[in-house]
């Protein structure tokens, strides 16, 4: 009995883990990139802005994205550390300006877009566990009675139920400044993420990464 209540409570643990660690997921829901400009040599130095009203959370964003693009050793400049106030790049003209007193040739943007929540159902399951104690102590066929396999598992019935997920929409957008034009362009989806912290690491992952695949930086 106590080795049942065991495998029961592992089981369920596991599955309620398994359940959490596949919640949360930030994904590219929308990208586009200029192919021919993508085939020219890579960004070399890249000036990152944040959208945001809060002015903690446009900081951790523009310095994730430092972080991301110079792993890669692409060159990037965290617009805070030019601009301390959102309100300081208001117009194209105050981005211009700060393109150029750094001698950056692309500007990454990224901005907020909305925050929804969308509710969906979880199917009951059920699952079987050995049991133990039937089958020892009889004989060979005894054993291996046809009606045995049903006494040997017992069911464990995991109810459904309704949960609500919470998304977070982002765009990001890179410009060459050498020519001045569109170079890439991305919608990311992040679900139920834990903390702000967690969504901004996997926004600038993500985006970082199809840039990488895409040749706009190393």
């Amino acid at each position: 009995m106590l080795f049942r209540k065991l495998v029961t409570t592992v089981l369920v643990l596991s599955t309620a883990l398994g359940l959490i660690s596949c919640s949360s997921t930030t994904r590219l829901d929308e990208r586009w990139h200029d192919e021919n400009f993508a085939n020219e040599s890579p960004l070399e130095k890249i000036l990152v802005l944040g959208i945001f009203k809060d002015d903690i959370q446009r900081r951790a964003v523009e310095a994730a994205f430092v972080k991301q693009i110079e792993a890669g050793g692409t060159q990037a400049i965290a617009g805070y550390t030019l601009m301390p106030n959102a309100e300081d790049y208001d117009e194209k003209k105050d981005i211009i300006a700060a393109v150029k007193k750094v001698g950056a040739d692309s500007v990454l943007i990224t901005s907020f877009k909305g925050i929804s929540e969308k509710e969906r159902d979880i199917p009951a399951t059920v699952d079987y566990l050995p049991t133990m104690g039937r089958g020892y102590g009889y004989g060979f066929y005894d054993s291996y009675y046809p009606s045995h396999y049903g006494r040997t598992y017992d069911a464990v019935y995991q109810p459904g139920y309704t949960v609500t997920d919470t998304i977070v929409q982002l765009e990001t957008l890179v410009y060459s400044a050498r020519p001045e034009k569109l170079v890439w362009a991305g919608k990311t989806k992040s679900i139920n993420a834990s903390s702000g912290q967690k969504l901004t690491e996997d926004l600038t992952r993500v985006v970082t990464e199809d840039m990488k695949v895409n040749g706009l930086i190393n």
